[in-house]
């Protein structure tokens, strides 16, 4: 099972960095000692650290806080990581290093070798996707020879693997990102760095795929000398050059926030999930659910296929017993979350609820929508996303909704739509007819579990229809939520 989370840094070295910065790294007691600690802080201690409160969940960053391994096992070999910095920088020229440790050993039949161990390294302006250089706040190199920027993909610098030390240098003046590899420079990658950069910062960020890899922000402790005077290592930024991680830090489960969503297949929750956490960015919420499994998977082109529906049930498959173990880690990780599944079933949503119990607030969103503007949003996301729940599903669901209550392990249960009097009503009226159907209908089951993909043989893999395409750094993402992604069932 999961190891539970630990805040990597409880008890570390307080940055050099006095509390006018603000939230700080977030690395346990170093939060509480940078409000207070002004003076006296030894300048040659470390200060910036990867940020564990700013990554993928399964990102395991280890206690040095500087290197960070990726779960690779039970299906996560097949997802990507991401993860930022507790700092960056808005001005100057800055570098710093990354160097890839290991290759993890995976078992993955239908993915060709090249594609199973891969890192990619750069730099990101804050409270944007975790996916490194799919979107256009985010400029990365990749092992495999391709620097990406808003899912532009273009040869660059040739491949890298286990062993070679990256340095990514961002000049943030002239809006320009280099890297070196090896000590060698390997030019100008990207040359459109924004203006915005100079107030937003540009932290370093990595994206891993099955790689265990270490960073270095300081001089001292090199692999390589940087490719001219002019460049400095990231520990050597003076305070008006710096800016703090912006996304919130609790302490404790006590002070982190659980947000359950409870509705029917296609009523709305992903959407409201998504309003939610673009109208709170600060809160980072990591969005919890099988799509958004799916799209760290970063699988090709899944939203325009027609055999759609086919890859859905086996993605779905694959992406369930992942997401059980991400819930498992989440309920001991302190974070904000957001769960989007339809959580009708009582029962389920009691035992759901209590892996969260010793989080501060627990709140249940219950969308309920009246038949007609349900109807049209069920036909809406058939029409734009191919995505078809069968009937037998949707009416068993029905059959055995339950209104959510504080009973359940909440310390509130909110309507965003319809009143709860009116929602209460309609949930009755949901159930009931869906109990008409299953009478009706005795012993109708929903589709079976495939086992797992690297337990198969690959040529009996989605019979040929793009599993190979699982990852080839070209993904097709999804706007800016693709840093949790989509919803759940």
């Amino acid at each position: 099972s999961p190891k539970p989370y630990i805040p990597v840094a409880k008890g570390w070295p307080v940055p050099p960095r006095t509390g006018r910065l603000g939230g700080g790294g977030g690395f346990g007691r170093a939060l509480q000692n940078m409000a207070v600690k002004e003076e006296g802080v030894d300048p040659d201690e470390p200060w910036m650290f990867l940020d564990p409160y700013d990554s993928h969940l399964d990102a395991r960053v280890e206690r040095d806080a500087l290197t960070v391994e990726t779960l690779h096992d039970d299906g996560f070999q097949y997802l990507w990581k991401g993860i930022r910095a507790n700092y960056g920088v808005k001005s100057g020229v800055y570098m710093y290093e990354v160097k890839i440790v290991e290759n993890c050993k995976v078992k993955m039949p239908e993915t060709k070798p090249e594609n199973q161990n891969i890192l990619r390294c750069g730099f990101s302006q804050p409270l944007t996707s975790l996916f490194l250089g799919d979107t256009a706040e985010g400029w990365g190199w990749g092992g495999t020879g391709k620097k990406s920027h808003n899912n532009q993909f273009g040869d660059y610098g040739g491949p890298f693997t286990a062993g070679d030390v990256i340095g990514c240098i961002i000049d943030i003046d002239q809006g320009l990102v280099s890297y070196t590899k090896n000590g060698q420079f390997m030019g100008v990658a990207f040359d459109n760095v924004p203006p915005s950069a100079s107030q937003t910062g540009m932290f370093p960020h990595l994206l891993m795929k099955n790689v265990k890899c270490k960073v270095n922000f300081r001089r001292d402790t090199k692999w390589y000398d940087p490719p001219g005077e002019q460049v400095k290592f990231f520990e050597e930024a003076t305070e008006d050059e710096c800016v703090t991680n912006p996304v919130e830090h609790p302490q404790s489960l006590k002070e982190a926030e659980f947000i359950m969503l409870c509705g029917l297949p296609a009523c709305g929750k992903t959407y409201w999930a998504q309003k939610h956490m673009e109208a709170n960015p600060r809160k980072n919420y990591v969005l919890l659910g099988t799509n958004a499994v799916i799209d760290q998977m970063k699988v090709m082109n899944i939203k325009r296929q027609r055999n759609y529906a086919e890859r859905w049930e086996e993605l779905i498959s694959q992406a369930t017993p992942i997401f059980n173990k991400l819930v498992e880690i989440a309920g001991k990780t302190p974070r904000n979350f957001i769960l989007d599944q339809t959580n009708v079933y009582r029962n389920a949503r009691r035992r759901k609820a209590g892996s969260f119990s010793d989080f501060g607030k627990r709140s249940c969103v219950t969308i309920v929508n009246d038949e007609d503007t349900l109807a049209q949003r069920t036909e809406k996301r058939e029409r734009e996303e191919g995505k078809f729940v069968p009937v037998d599903a949707v009416n068993q669901m029905r059959a055995n909704f339950v209104a959510p209550e504080l009973e359940d392990g909440f310390t509130e249960v909110v309507y965003p739509e319809l009143p709860e009097s009116d929602a209460r009503q309609a949930i009755s009226a949901i159930k009931g007819k869906g109990g008409d159907w299953a009478r009706r209908n005795p012993g109708m089951k929903g589709n079976q579990p495939k086992p797992r993909l690297e337990n198969r043989d690959p040529a009996q893999i989605g019979s040929a229809k793009g599993w190979g395409k699982w990852e080839k750094e070209k993904p097709d993402r999804d706007g800016p939520y693709s840093k949790g992604g989509g919803g759940g069932w």
